[in-house]
């Protein structure tokens, strides 16, 4: 009798244990389930208070048009880019009628619309792209001026005024934006991160992040803003070695992708008699438009291997 009853008071004990341990997790659980209400309700106020700096576009045409400057002209874009997807559609339409197959009108306007609409977002993306780099070169000067400041005591909105008032486009730009957003009120880190967002260089969101570490733990941030501009400095010198080493298979790149399309275009000239019989075939054309496409995806993979991203 006293195994079972040995056992039976064992079993009793760890269900106990088990139930007070339980509630103890219950407790934290709920405790912290509290504090998370609390600070979602804080936030939720928060921004209810500052609804004025939230209400803003976040759709893809918009974050591109950020990227590219042109973030004010939003309603124009828009027009631009409709325009463009129909305008393209009509004129593939107009081209298989003019080439005598008016019957694929309908078709070619229906593949016009993406692909109008498609070659305006690559417009946008270009020159947001350009924008970008230019903004990347920009940024070791930005960066001097920044450590200068910040070593001669000037706190971080006096820092944003002098890169507004002594940088050079585009970058001045978006500091002057961030200057107008801190003297409206806005927190330094909410500016902070908007500009990562419309400045997208890899150095620039360390630079946002070594910041934020300085703010929270404290150090010399000047130090830290200094070694940041010399290792992009010292990026930029080894990108342009990598763009010496690899301009000769650029070259080669070039030249062989553009080949098959001389030596087509030198042969209809110098013999239309030859070339006239294969595009005048519907296969051919078909056959034709295959190779074009198959010869540009080449020409992007021999771009691709010559290409280093520093």
């Amino acid at each position: 009798m006293q195994g079972p009853l040995l056992f039976g008071s064992i079993v009793v004990i760890g269900l106990l244990l088990m139930t007070l341990m339980r509630r103890d997790s219950a407790d934290q659980l709920g405790r912290l389930a509290k504090h998370s209400r609390r600070m979602s309700e804080k936030m939720h106020e928060r921004t209810g208070d500052d609804s004025i700096f939230v209400t803003q576009r976040t759709d893809y045409l918009t974050r591109l048009l950020a990227l590219a400057g042109m973030e004010a002209q939003y309603d124009k874009m828009k027009g631009y880019w409709i325009m463009s997807a129909i305008g393209m559609g009509v004129v593939m339409a107009i081209g298989f009628v003019v080439g005598g197959i008016p019957e694929m009108s309908p078709i070619g306007f229906f593949v016009g619309l993406p692909v109008g609409a498609a070659g305006f977002v690559f417009w946008l993306g270009e020159v947001a792209k350009r924008r970008q780099i230019k903004m990347t070169e920009q940024l070791p000067q930005v960066l001097e001026t920044m450590v200068s400041a910040l070593r001669a005591g000037s706190p971080v909105m006096e820092v944003f005024r002098v890169i507004a008032d002594t940088g050079q486009d585009p970058i001045k730009s978006e500091f002057k934006r961030g200057l107008v957003s801190l003297q409206l009120g806005k927190p330094f880190r909410d500016v902070m991160l908007e500009m990562s967002t419309r400045i997208k260089a890899p150095d620039f969101k360390l630079l946002t992040q070594a910041i934020f570490i300085s703010q929270d733990v404290g150090g010399n941030l000047a130090e830290v803003v200094a070694t940041i501009a010399e290792a992009i400095r010292e990026r930029f010198k080894l990108r342009d070695f990598l763009n010496a080493l690899t301009s000769q298979g650029k070259a080669t790149a070039s030249f062989i992708g553009c080949l098959p399309y001389l030596i087509t275009v030198g042969t209809y000239f110098l013999t239309p008699a030859y070339m006239t019989p294969f595009l005048n075939h519907p296969v051919a054309r078909i056959v034709m438009i295959g190779l074009v496409c198959w010869e540009l995806f080449g020409f992007w993979i021999l771009r691709k291997m010559v290409t280093f991203e520093v």
